[in-house]
């Protein structure tokens, strides 16, 4: 159940209408094309005719990522552009992108990668005005590798793509590309087993594929974790040293070190770690910073300690040496100061065993820790240094907005933060080299898709990209609004309100949805599952309450549910779902479905034994829901969740913890038809629990159906399955409000 990336979006009724978005720019089209090494396998094709293809037009919408300003200081960036292949939803290509940020942001980029379907680049370092090294699965092999791409000095004049030089050749892939600011040392990492090199893993990989025996042998925890089975491999980081040959192309100088070499460890942490967030060079490329979790043991599962290490670069035996070890909760994200070699902040946690404790920002002098901003009761998300070393740009969630701070003068005594983005989703912030109220980011809104956005003191924010617009131009969508009620203990409580896409001139069925987490929220932000404004183009109001728990309200509120399960949050969507049919009253009452993922599955099953709430619906839909407590606290991968969040008890312990907010328990209530929806690689909800559920209800003879992706673990990633989930999804709602 950890905290789900709200992905919520769009409609229309053009797939067909809208080819794929070429950059104009270029004399030659764009040909996407199928390179010898990929082949595609055989697919499920969904029904074409899914409401005109509201979801595919929400698929189809480029995914723009990583700004980044020339490192020269010139007016010039390069972002990430992901396009899909529609309408078929067979494939996918990221490729390089240059803009010139003139005066009235109306230049026309320029893509600088070939795209070719399944082809990504990603990660990538503007080393200097006419050099960039990144990671692409470019190679022939099909591997991930380290390439360089050289830019000419009028990118405007190109009439056709840069080819990139290839630099590494290793027998497996590589990710997590981190570049020292002197371009003198880079970092990656690997897939590797602790005691052996690239190499002889991948001896050791070709030695098991030919193997005809498939035999897993465990002595510790984890044995699964997120969608995948802990049998040995580990993400290890690889430190070398780099320098530009004759003809100007970056080669390795020395052989990758493997810093964790022998332990039996990750870094970045799995499942959702990167080099990014969780890597450091310092000033002088001299020192390495890297957090990694203790793997060693079975506590591993129950434990959230993080740490932060840090290695001397310039010594014959890499040691890391720890910095945060007193603390036994988690210490991650560290950040070198670009211009004081013995500063460094990372965000930091003070309750072991709770994911969602506060983090808070903590700056560490080479001998001395001290916590910057004590008194905030928000909690940190992501940390950027301005280039000149003087302030921070801090990314955090607030009132269902993902928000910008920024404190100046960070080691005085009295540095303070202030806002500077209040509204939307910001993230990915890239400071200008030289004036430091200049910066790119990522921007979002629950009614407009990514965009990269430049932020100038003196002007208003604008969207440098336009990759979407023709598509959204012909797009119908709600607005959103958020309002306010009191919930459980008489407290303030929000919620999010989008209208039907037609209009609210008639009585209109509600989508009444629960978000997963639990400690989580509905934030302002498009995305591409649990579409608010999908469910609104299928005339549906959409109500989503953020109740006690959710973690953009203060700490206070998000500790709340510890313990309270079914007390609190369950009220809060009483109080919520009263309020909205009172303050909205073209919403039908009597044609309303509830759903609901992860804490929000086991909401729709709490609900469904109750009859009080679950009276209010027609019917239910249940995605990866929790359906039996005790049986998830025993088959679940990290066990901090479901013991926390008990109120810190073990099963064993304290039974009763485990069975006071059961809904296998009130199965004998249940009455509404319900939809239950699992993924088969689910491995934070086992899969056990939607079949119990879809057992109960057809034991009691209940409307019900089941729809299994074996495939897909907690979320639905595959755009195929997405489409067929929303075909489901909607039929499920029409047949029960119709």
């Amino acid at each position: 159940m950890r905290k789900i990336p709200l992905i919520l979006a769009q409609l229309a009724q053009l797939a067909k209408q809208v080819q794929l978005i070429q950059p104009v720019q270029l004399t030659q089209p764009t040909q996407l094309t199928q390179p010898p090494h990929l082949t595609q396998p055989a697919r499920l094709v969904p029904r074409p005719d899914l409401q005109d293809g509201i979801q595919e037009d929400n698929l189809r919408l480029d995914r723009l990522s990583s700004p980044r300003f020339a490192p020269d200081g010139s007016n010039n960036a390069i972002y990430l552009r992901r396009q899909y292949h529609m309408p078929d939803c067979n494939g996918a290509s990221t490729t390089l992108h240059w803009i010139r940020l003139n005066n009235s942001l109306e230049s026309t980029p320029v893509q600088l990668t070939r795209p070719i379907w399944g082809i990504h680049d990603q990660q990538f370092f503007w080393v200097d005005k006419a050099t960039i090294l990144f990671l692409s699965n470019r190679a022939q092999s099909g591997l991930t590798q380290l390439f360089q791409l050289n830019l000419p000095d009028n990118i405007t004049a190109l009439t056709d793509y840069i080819e990139p030089i290839q630099i590494t050749d290793f027998p497996l892939s590589i990710d997590n590309l981190l570049v020292n600011r002197q371009a003198s040392r880079l970092a990656f990492s690997c897939q590797v087993y602790a005691k052996l090199s690239i190499h002889d893993t991948a001896a050791q990989q070709t030695v098991k594929k030919a193997s005809d025996s498939l035999v897993y042998e465990f002595d510790k925890l984890f044995i699964r974790h997120w969608d995948e089975y802990m049998i040995g491999l580990r993400h290890h980081p690889f430190v070398v040293s780099i320098a530009r040959d004759t003809k100007g192309t970056f080669q390795f100088t020395s052989t990758p070190e493997d810093v964790l070499f022998g332990i039996d460890s990750d870094s970045p942490t799995r499942p959702f770690g990167d080099g990014k967030s969780e890597w450091s060079f310092s000033a002088s490329g001299n020192s390495f910073a890297f957090t990694r979790q203790h793997d060693e043991t079975s506590a591993v599962a129950w434990s959230t300690n993080l740490d932060i290490y840090t290695v001397n670069l310039t010594t014959s035996n890499i040691q890391p040496v720890c910095i945060t070890c007193e603390n036994l909760a988690a210490d991650t994200d560290p950040k070198y100061s670009p211009t004081d070699e013995n500063v460094l902040v990372y965000r930091s946690q003070s309750v072991p065993g709770y994911e969602s404790d506060q983090f808070k920002l903590k700056l560490f002098n080479g001998s001395n820790v001290r916590t910057l901003l004590d008194n905030w009761d928000r909690s940190i998300q992501a940390i950027t240094w301005s280039n000149n070393g003087q302030s921070l740009f801090l990314e955090l969630g607030e009132n269902a907005d993902h928000v910008i701070y920024k404190l100046r003068n960070v080691q005085s005594p009295d540095a303070e933060a202030s806002i500077v983005l209040a509204s939307g989703s910001s993230h990915d912030i890239n400071p200008h080299p030289k004036d430091e109220e200049t910066f790119l980011y990522t921007g979002q809104t629950l009614t407009e898709p990514i965009n990269v956005w430049l932020h100038r003191l003196s002007m208003v924010d604008q969207p440098i990209t336009k990759h979407n617009k023709n598509l959204l131009d012909k797009m119908q969508r709600s607005d959103a609004e958020k309002f306010m009620f009191a919930g459980a203990k008489n407290e303030k409580v929000w919620g999010w309100h989008l209208p039907p896409a037609n209009g609210t001139g008639q009585k209109a069925p509600l989508a009444f949805l629960i978000h997963g987490g639990p400690q989580n929220s509905w934030y302002n932000t498009w995305g591409f599952g649990w579409s608010f404004q999908v469910f609104a183009a299928q005339g549906y109001a959409v109500i989503a309450i953020n109740f006690h728990g959710s973690d953009s309200y203060g700490q206070n509120f998000t500790d709340s549910i510890t313990g309270q399960y079914g007390t609190l949050p369950y009220e809060d969507l009483q109080l919520g779902l009263t309020a909205a049919l009172e303050q909205y009253s073209y919403i039908d009452a009597k044609r309303a479905v509830a759903l609901g993922a992860s804490y929000g599955g086991f909401m729709i099953n709490w609900i469904a034994g109750h009859p009080e709430m679950s009276q209010r619906f027609r019917a239910l839909v249940n995605h990866d829901g929790l359906f039996d407590m005790r049986g998830m606290a025993y088959s679940t991968d990290e066990l901090w969740f479901t013991e926390h969040d008990a109120g810190g008890f073990t099963p064993y312990d304290n039974p009763e913890a485990f069975e006071k907010f059961n809904p296998v328990n009130h199965v004998a209530n249940w009455t509404q038809p319900m939809l239950v929806i699992q993924g088969g690689r689910d491995y934070r909800v086992p899969d056990t629990q939607s079949i119990g559920a879809f057992t109960a209800l057809q034991r009691r003879g209940i409307p019900s159906r089941l729809l299994y992706m074996p495939n897909e673990n907690h979320w639905t990633l595959n755009p195929l399955n997405s489409i067929v989930w929303y075909e489901k999804v909607l039929d499920w709602m029409h047949q029960w409000t119709k």
